[in-house]
């Protein structure tokens, strides 16, 4: 190939073209599409775990009477932890089960249409991916909850129960 470069350099009417450089050019292509396509979704995951954060937070600031009544009647801390994990728990559900069936049906047109102006290309699905999010999205949606009740039952009962 360098041979046949070196020869047609001298001759500017021709180019030579060959499937292994465009091969290596497309997969430069490929790569910096990856890039973009994984620091996109790094960023929306981050949007979406600070805005459940937030969603949560204040959903369990806003019922802190309602805990601080249940818990004077007679339901104990490790009950109100448990029915905020399970809260958590569905959160993720929903959200794992519209990541694996929207997420799904976004990804796949995507692929056909840049299959078709890389026809070579391979259509992988992002299992491994997928799953560590999953665990992320899990880790949060059970942690925040818990956390941020933790943090209001700091005062007694009754202190909770004056406030507004």
């Amino acid at each position: 190939m360098e041979q046949l470069q070196s020869i047609t350099a001298s001759s500017p009417g021709i180019t030579i073209l060959s499937r292994y450089e465009k091969q290596q050019e497309m997969a430069g292509y490929l790569l910096t599409s990856r890039i973009i396509a994984a620091g996109l979704s790094t960023v929306f995951l981050l949007i979406g775990i600070m805005n459940f954060i937030n969603t949560m937070v204040v959903s369990v600031n806003t019922r802190k009477h309602e805990f601080a009544t249940l818990e004077s009647i007679g339901m104990t801390k490790k009950q109100i932890r448990n029915v905020l994990l399970w809260e958590g728990g569905y959160y993720w559900s929903i959200s794992f089960l519209l990541l694996a069936t929207l997420g799904t049906a976004i990804y796949i047109p995507i692929y056909s249409a840049f299959r078709k102006m890389v026809p070579y290309a391979a259509f992988h699905y992002p299992v491994f991916s997928l799953l560590v999010v999953a665990a992320i999205v899990l880790l949060v949606c059970l942690a925040t909850p818990v956390i941020t009740f933790m943090q209001n039952v700091k005062q007694s009962v009754v202190e909770r129960l004056r406030q507004n």
